[in-house]
C-alpha cells in the first residue's frame, strides 16, 4: 500500500455511540494499526441544536474503554486540528467562496417549505425529489432582489450529468447512474456546511486516505466523488461495511430509541471490553480459519478488509454473552476484582483483597455478566440465606436426618478445608446409600439456597465451619413458607 494510511471515526455528538459505529471505529483502528498508520477521531458537530459536550465525552470515554486509542483528535490535537467541525467553519467557507467564484456553486434562495412542497409533488408524480434548478440559472439583479426580499441564501453544487464509478474496497465496483443525485446544498443559510461538502473539505485538509464506513453512506459517496474533481482533488479509496442488522433483519437504528443499541448499556450491563470487541470483529469480518476468540492484538494481525462481508450482519445478543462468558470464566482474581469494582455490593468492598479475589474467582463460572456478582456473592456474604423454588424441593426430598448427620459430622472436623468437608459428606452418603444429586443437593441447597453454582466443597470451605453447620442446622428447621432465612 503506497503512502501514509490515515484513517478517522468521525462521530456526531449528538447522543451515545452506537454499536455500529463502535463497529466502524474498531475497523478503521484496525487497519490503521495493521498498515503502521494514523487513527483519528474527528467530531462532527455542526448540527448544533442536537450536539453536546457531554455527547461528545461519552463517545471519546467509550471508545476509550474499547481499548481504540486514537493518534490525534479533539482531545489531544495533531497536527491537522483542529479536529471538531464547529471550529472548521472559516476553512468551509474559503472552499465554498472557491467553488462558487469558478462557477461550480451558486446562490439558492429556496425556502424549506417550497423545497418540501416540491419534493411531495415530485413523489406523488413517481419522479425522484431532485432539486428542481429554479435557482441555478439566476442573473445577479434576480438574485440581488432575493437578497432585498430578505430570503434565506443557501450555496448550491452544480451537478453536471454523468455516471460515477466506484472502486469499493469491500463492495468492489459501484456504479452511479447519471440523474442519481441533482444539485445539493454545500453552505446551509445558517452559514454552516452541509454534511458531504464538510467531510471532503476535512478528509483532505487531514491527508485521509482510506475512508471506511457503514454501508449507509454509498449514496453520499457520488456527490463526494463531485466535489472532489470539482476542487481538483484526488478522492480516498472508500471502503463501505455492511449494515449490522437486528434478529428480523432490520437496520439496528440509533433513532428507534432502543438501549441495547448503546455501547455505555452494555457497558452499564457489566460486558467486558475484550469481549465487545472480539464480537464486533467479526461482525461482518470473516477471519482466515474458524478460531472465534481473538484479542485486539490478535484481531489488528488477523483483519484484512478483503473479507469483509458484503451482506449486513445479524446483532445476536446471546453470542455476546456467549463471549463475555468466556472471558469472565477465565480471568484471574485480581483481573476480576477490578473490572468488577462498579458492581460490587459494599460488604465485598470491605474484605480483604485476598479474600475477595478467592470469592470472585469461586463464582466466576455462574458469571454471564459483571452484573451478576452482586447476587453471586450474596451467599458468601449474607448471614441469611434465601431459599429457592427448586432449592426448597431438593430439601423436601431429602432424608429426614440427612442433613442433621452431615452437620455434626462437619462440626467435629479437626481441620476444616474443601475436600475434608467432601469426604465427610460422602461418608454420610455411603452411610445412608446416598450419592450424586441425591446426596448433594439438598446440602448445596442448605448452604446456599440454590442448586447450582460453585464446586460444593469449595463453597463450604468459603463460608467457613461455623457459617455452614447453622444454615444446615437452620434448613432442617425450615418450614413451608416460599421464602425462608436460615441463620
Amino acid at each position: 500500500m503506497s503512502g501514509e494510511v490515515r484513517v478517522r471515526f468521525a462521530p456526531s455528538p449528538t447522543g451515545w455511540l452506537h454499536v455500529g459505529g463502535a463497529r466502524t471505529a474498531l475497523f478503521n483502528w484496525l487497519f490503521a494499526r495493521q498498515h503502521r498508520g494514523a487513527f483519528l477521531i474527528r467530531v462532527e458537530d455542526t448540527d448544533v441544536e442536537r450536539s453536546s459536550p457531554e455527547s461528545e465525552r461519552g463517545v471519546l470515554d467509550d471508545l476509550a474503554w474499547l481499548g481504540l486509542e486514537w493518534d490525534e483528535g479533539p482531545d489531544r490535537g495533531g497536527p491537522h486540528g483542529p479536529y471538531r467541525q464547529s471550529e472548521r467553519v472559516a476553512l468551509y467557507r474559503a472552499r465554498a467562496d472557491a467553488l462558487r467564484s469558478k462557477g461550480a456553486a451558486y446562490p439558492c434562495f429556496c425556502t424549506d417549505a417550497e423545497l418540501e412542497e416540491r419534493r411531495r409533488l415530485a413523489l406523488a408524480r413517481g419522479e425522484p425529489p431532485h432539486y428542481d434548478g429554479r435557482c441555478r440559472n439566476l442573473s445577479e439583479a434576480e438574485r440581488a432582489a432575493r437578497r432585498a426580499e430578505g430570503r434565506p441564501e443557501s450555496l448550491r453544487f452544480r451537478v453536471d450529468p454523468g455516471a460515477w464509478t466506484l472502486d469499493d474496497l469491500v463492495r468492489g465496483t459501484v456504479t452511479f447512474p447519471s440523474g442519481m443525485v441533482g444539485d445539493f446544498v454545500l453552505m446551509r443559510s445558517s452559514g454552516l456546511p452541509t454534511y458531504n461538502f464538510a467531510c471532503v473539505v476535512d478528509d483532505d485538509a487531514m491527508a485521509i486516505s482510506h475512508v471506511l464506513r457503514a454501508e449507509e453512506h454509498l449514496s453520499n459517496t457520488v456527490r463526494q466523488l463531485m466535489l472532489y474533481r470539482a476542487m481538483g482533488l484526488v478522492p480516498p479509496r472508500f471502503g463501505h461495511l455492511p449494515l449490522i442488522l437486528n434478529p428480523d433483519r432490520s437496520k439496528m437504528s440509533k433513532r428507534t430509541g432502543e438501549v441495547s443499541v448503546a455501547v455505555a448499556e452494555y457497558r452499564a450491563q457489566g460486558y467486558l471490553p475484550g469481549a465487545m470487541t472480539n464480537y464486533l470483529g467479526l461482525l461482518g469480518f470473516h477471519p482466515s480459519s474458524d478460531r472465534e476468540l481473538f484479542t485486539l492484538t490478535e484481531l489488528e494481525r488477523e483483519f484484512d478488509i478483503a473479507r469483509v462481508a458484503k451482506a449486513g450482519a445479524v446483532f445476536d445478543l446471546a453470542k455476546l454473552r456467549w463471549y463475555n462468558g468466556h472471558y469472565l470464566h477465565t480471568m484471574d482474581g485480581a483481573a476480576l476484582r477490578r473490572a468488577a469494582d462498579a458492581f460490587l455490593p459494599a460488604a465485598a468492598r470491605a474484605l480483604p483483597a485476598e479474600r475477595l479475589e478467592r470469592l470472585l474467582v469461586a463464582v466466576r463460572g455462574n458469571l454471564a455478566t459483571l452484573a451478576d456478582v452482586a447476587s453471586e456473592l450474596d451467599v458468601f456474604l449474607d448471614d441469611a440465606v434465601v431459599i429457592e423454588p427448586d432449592a426448597r424441593a431438593a430439601l423436601a426430598e431429602a432424608p429426614a436426618d440427612l442433613l442433621a448427620s452431615i452437620a455434626g459430622r462437619l462440626e467435629a472436623l479437626a481441620q476444616w478445608d474443601g475436600e475434608r468437608v467432601k469426604s465427610e459428606i460422602l461418608a454420610v452418603g455411603q452411610e445412608r446409600g446416598l450419592k450424586g444429586r441425591a446426596l448433594f443437593h439438598p446440602v448445596r441447597a442448605a448452604l446456599t439456597g440454590r442448586t447450582h453454582g460453585p464446586e460444593l466443597p469449595l463453597v463450604a470451605e468459603l463460608l467457613g465451619r461455623e457459617r455452614s453447620v447453622r444454615r444446615l442446622r437452620g434448613a432442617i428447621q425450615l418450614e413451608s413458607s416460599d421464602v425462608q432465612g436460615a441463620q
